[in-house]
């Protein structure tokens, strides 16, 4: 679990992080060793999930063997509506969303906290107005599960 206050008095307790999968944690469907190992760093904080459509078809292979990690691929098709599916079936409160495309645009509004990425692949401009934080790379986003004084920082008021 990761609890953050802010001086406002806004409290958040995370529970759970779900992260889109190409664009976010992977470039070009590949993730790199760096980002894994940070994966079983939060994974031991929070349950991860990854949720993909899996354009490359990469990611079981790419993640098999990260511990802590639960990778769900979902249906082609109506991706947006089956991330949001999800996100609430986790717990709406609990959950921080991790994303960049457009069929992340609907979980982040879903989400208690929602962080864009902005990579080598893009984001979706309304996805990243749907977002609390954005960054510019995963490791920076991972980081701000694992040293949550960032957290604090990006979003006191």
């Amino acid at each position: 679990m990761i609890h953050v206050s802010l001086p406002d008095g806004t409290e958040y307790t995370v529970t759970h992080a779900v992260f889109d999968y190409n664009g976010t944690l992977a470039e070009d469907g590949v993730t790199a060793e760096e980002i894994k190992e940070l994966l079983e760093k939060v994974g031991e904080l929070v349950t991860v999930t990854v949720l993909t459509a899996d354009t490359f078809g990469m990611a079981k292979a790419q993640l098999a063997g990260v511990k802590g990690v639960q990778l769900h691929i979902i249906d082609k098709g109506d991706e947006a509506a089956q991330k949001r599916d999800f996100v609430k079936a986790c717990g709406k409160e609990n959950t921080v969303c991790f994303g960049n495309g457009a069929n992340d645009r609907l979980m982040f509004a879903e989400a208690v906290l929602a962080v864009g990425v902005i990579g080598p692949e893009g984001a979706y401009q309304p996805t990243l107005a749907q977002a609390d934080i954005v960054v510019t790379n995963p490791k920076d986003a991972l980081l701000l599960l694992l040293k949550p004084g960032r957290l604090l920082s990006t979003l006191r008021t």
